[in-house]
C-alpha cells in the first residue's frame, strides 16, 4: 500500500463526512457523524507525521529479522496491515463508483462498519506514539518521575490497547469469583483481549485461570488422540516457576471444573482464593507475563506490589528471561527492586501533555557520578536537592531533614568526596534532564577556610563546626534542652567550663589533628609538573621540592597559637569549629552529665521548636536560609 494514496482517499473520505455534517440530520446522526470525524483525524495527523512513516518505514521493507526480534518491529507491522484494511474498505465502500450516500442512514451504516476497522487501528496508533521512544534500546526499562509526572497516566492509558500491549497496573487482582457461565468458554486469547479491557479484577483472574485450563485440556486432548505432544502448556510453565518460589504449590486436580487449587505437602488440594495475597498476586504475575502473545510490551505498575522483597527481586529476574522476546517496562520507585535489576536503564517521563503526549529521556549512563537509588529520588523531588554525609540514620541526615526538609529533597550520599561528586554531577545535568538543582554540605573537618571557600563556589556549603555532633552542642540547642529537662540555662555555663577543661587537656591531639588537616590540603593540591621534569631525577627534585615547601614547625605553631587563643579566651563558636574530639568525650560524655539522653533531645527540639529551628538555619546557614 502507498502512504500517499491512503493519504489522498482519507482526505476525500474525510470531506465527505464534513459535507455530510452540514445537513439537517437528527441530533444523535450529527454526533456520530462527529465522532466519526475525529477518528479520521487521528489518522490523519498520523500518516502525516513523516517521523512515524520512516519508523514504520524502517519494519516494512526487508526487514523481516527485526520483525520477529522487536516487540515494535511487530505494532509496526500490525499499523501497516491494519492501514492497508482501512484503505482497502475506503475504496471499496465509500470512494467506488457504485457508492452512493443518499440518505443519512448510509453515512451511518458506512460509520458502523467503519469503527470494526479503525477502533483497532486507534489503539495501536496510540501505543506507537508512546511506545516508539522506549523501543530498541535491548533492556529492561524503568520509569521514574515525580508525582504528577505521568506515571499512572502512562499506565492507564496504555492499558486498554491492543493485544501487544500488556499492562499490569499498581492495584492488582488477589480474588477470583467462582464458576460463571459467561466465563465458562474463557480463552488465554479472550483473556488477553480483555487484559484491563472492562472486565473486574475477579473475572479478570477467573478469566485467566480458564483459559490456563483450556488450554492445558486441549493439549492433553490433542496428546490422547494423536500421541503428538509439540508444546507444553502454559500452566505447566506457571506451575514450574511458582512452585520454586513457594511451599504451596499449584494443582490442577479441579481443572474440568475450570478452577485453580493449591496443595501444601500430602494435605488435601484447597480453593485458589484460600492462597495468601502474595501467592495469589506472583501466580497473576508468572501467568499473565507467560501468557503474553510474542513480542509483546509488558508494562508493570508497581511490580513489588503485595511481594516480599527476598521473593519478587527472584520472579521478576525468571520473567525476565523466560520472555526474552518481550520488552519489559517497570514503573517503580522501589530501591530494591531498581538495585537489584540487571541490563536495564533508568528512563524519565520529562514532559507530559494530556491524554497521551509524553517526552523521556534515558538517563542511566548520564548520570554516572551519582548513585542508582540517588537518581530515583532526585527523579522523584519536585523540590532542590540538598546532599549530605553519611547515611539515613546518621545525624547528618536527621539534622538536616529537620532543618530544611520543607525547602529541599535531603540525601544521605557517604563521604564528603561523594557529596561533592553528586552536587557538580546534577546540576551539570539539571537543565539537559529537567532535574531539580543541587546543594551540599559538607562538615568543615578542619578544612581550610580557603578550600571551603572553593566549595561554596560550587554550591557546597560547611558546617561550620567540625562535625555535626558539634552543631547539636550550639548554645541555642543547649539552653533549650537544658529549658526542656525543667533544669536551669544557667548551667550551661557549668557546661561550658567543663567543655574548655576538656580542650585544654587534650589541645594536644587537637592541633595535631588541624595540622594533619592542612598537610593533606597542601598535598592534595601539589602536582607534579612533568612538563619541566620528565626524567627520574627531575621527578625526584620535584616531589622532594613540594615536601620541603611544607614548613610543619610553622604550621604546628601557628595551628597551636589558635587553639591556645581559642581556649583563653573561652570562645565557644570557635571551639566547636575546630573541637575534634570523639563523641564519648563530649556529647556523648559531658553534655549527657547534664541531660541524659542529650543528642536525642536536642534532634527532637530541632524538629518541634520552629524558633530553634530558625536561629540554628540562620546562624549557621545564612545562604539556604532565604
Amino acid at each position: 500500500m502507498e502512504i500517499n494514496i491512503l493519504k489522498g482517499n482519507i482526505s476525500v473520505f474525510s470531506n465527505q463526512f464534513v459535507k455530510f455534517q452540514e445537513k439537517d440530520y437528527q441530533e444523535d446522526w450529527l454526533k456520530t457523524l462527529k465522532k466519526g470525524t475525529d477518528f479520521i483525524k487521528i489518522v490523519v495527523d498520523f500518516i502525516n507525521n513523516q517521523h512515524n512513516l520512516d519508523i514504520l518505514q524502517k519494519y516494512s521493507t526487508n526487514n523481516h529479522k527485526n520483525i520477529e526480534e522487536c516487540p515494535l518491529g511487530k505494532l509496526s507491522k500490525d499499523i501497516l496491515e491494519s492501514l492497508s484494511n482501512l484503505n482497502d474498505f475506503i475504496e471499496k465502500n465509500v470512494l467506488s463508483d457504485e457508492t452512493q450516500f443518499t440518505t443519512s442512514y448510509d453515512v451511518i451504516q458506512i460509520y458502523v462498519n467503519l469503527i470494526n476497522t479503525f477502533n483497532k487501528l486507534k489503539n495501536k496508533l496510540a501505543a506507537y506514539k508512546i511506545l516508539k521512544h522506549l523501543d530498541g534500546h535491548n533492556k529492561t526499562l524503568i520509569i521514574l518521575g515525580p508525582n504528577g509526572s505521568g506515571k499512572t497516566s502512562l499506565a492507564n492509558h496504555l492499558k486498554n490497547l491492543e493485544e501487544n500491549v500488556k499492562v499490569i497496573p499498581a492495584s492488582k487482582p488477589i480474588k477470583a469469583i467462582g464458576y460463571i457461565s459467561h466465563l465458562y468458554d474463557s480463552t488465554l486469547l479472550r483473556f488477553n483481549d480483555s487484559l484491563y479491557g472492562g472486565a473486574s479484577d475477579t473475572e479478570l483472574l477467573q478469566k485467566l485461570i480458564i483459559g490456563l485450563c483450556k488450554e492445558h485440556d486441549d493439549i492433553a486432548r490433542k496428546f490422547y488422540d494423536t500421541e503428538i505432544k509439540d508444546q507444553e502448556s502454559i500452566y505447566i510453565k506457571v506451575k514450574a516457576i511458582f512452585d520454586d518460589f513457594f511451599e504451596v504449590k499449584l494443582n490442577n486436580s479441579a481443572f474440568s471444573e475450570k478452577e485453580m487449587k493449591a496443595q501444601k505437602g500430602t494435605e488435601d488440594p484447597f480453593d485458589f482464593n484460600n492462597m495468601s495475597d502474595g501467592e495469589r498476586v506472583a501466580f497473576f504475575y508468572i501467568a499473565t507475563v507467560l501468557a503474553a502473545p510474542r513480542q509483546a510490551f509488558i508494562i508493570v505498575d508497581e511490580p513489588e506490589n503485595h511481594l516480599n522483597p527476598a521473593i519478587y527481586n527472584k520472579i521478576w529476574d525468571r520473567l525476565i528471561t523466560a520472555r526474552n522476546d518481550c520488552q519489559f517496562i517497570f514503573i517503580s520507585h522501589t530501591i530494591d527492586f531498581i538495585r537489584a535489576r540487571t541490563n536495564f536503564e533508568l528512563v524519565k517521563i520529562k514532559s507530559f501533555v494530556h491524554p497521551n503526549d509524553f517526552e523521556f529521556e534515558f538517563l542511566w549512563c548520564s548520570l554516572e557520578d551519582i548513585q542508582t537509588e540517588h537518581i530515583v529520588e532526585i527523579i522523584g523531588s519536585r523540590k532542590k536537592i540538598l546532599f549530605c554525609e553519611g547515611t539515613k540514620t546518621d545525624y547528618d541526615y536527621k539534622v538536616y531533614e529537620k532543618l530544611f526538609g520543607e525547602k529541599f529533597t535531603v540525601i544521605a550520599t557517604g563521604s564528603c568526596t561523594s557529596v561533592i561528586n553528586s552536587v557538580i554531577s546534577c546540576n551539570k545535568h539539571a537543565q539537559t534532564y529537567s532535574i531539580q538543582s543541587a546543594v551540599g554540605i559538607i562538615d568543615s573537618d578542619l578544612k581550610s577556610e580557603e578550600s571551603l571557600e572553593n566549595f561554596k563556589k560550587q554550591s557546597i556549603f560547611s558546617l561550620r563546626c567540625n562535625e555535626i555532633e558539634m552543631l547539636l552542642l550550639d548554645e541555642f540547642i543547649f539552653k533549650a534542652v537544658l529549658e526542656h529537662s525543667f533544669k536551669e540555662s544557667q548551667l550551661f555555663e557549668q557546661f561550658k567550663k567543663e567543655f574548655f577543661n576538656k580542650l585544654n587537656n587534650r589541645k594536644e591531639h587537637i592541633i595535631s589533628r588541624l595540622v594533619k588537616t592542612q598537610v593533606d590540603d597542601k598535598l592534595r593540591s601539589s602536582v607534579i609538573d612533568d612538563k619541566q621534569h620528565k626524567t627520574k631525577e627531575g621527578m625526584k627534585d620535584n616531589i622532594h621540592k613540594i615536601f620541603t615547601q611544607i614548613d610543619i614547625d610553622k604550621i604546628w605553631n601557628t595551628c597551636d597559637e589558635k587553639v591556645n587563643n581559642i581556649i583563653e579566651r573561652k570562645n565557644y563558636d570557635e571551639a566547636l569549629k575546630f573541637c575534634c574530639l570523639g563523641h564519648g568525650e563530649i556529647i556523648n560524655g559531658i553534655a549527657n552529665t547534664f541531660a541524659p539522653r542529650y543528642s536525642e533531645l536536642a534532634l527532637g527540639l530541632l524538629g518541634s521548636n520552629k524558633g530553634l529551628a530558625d536561629n540554628i538555619r540562620n546562624k549557621y546557614f545564612p545562604e539556604l536560609s532565604s
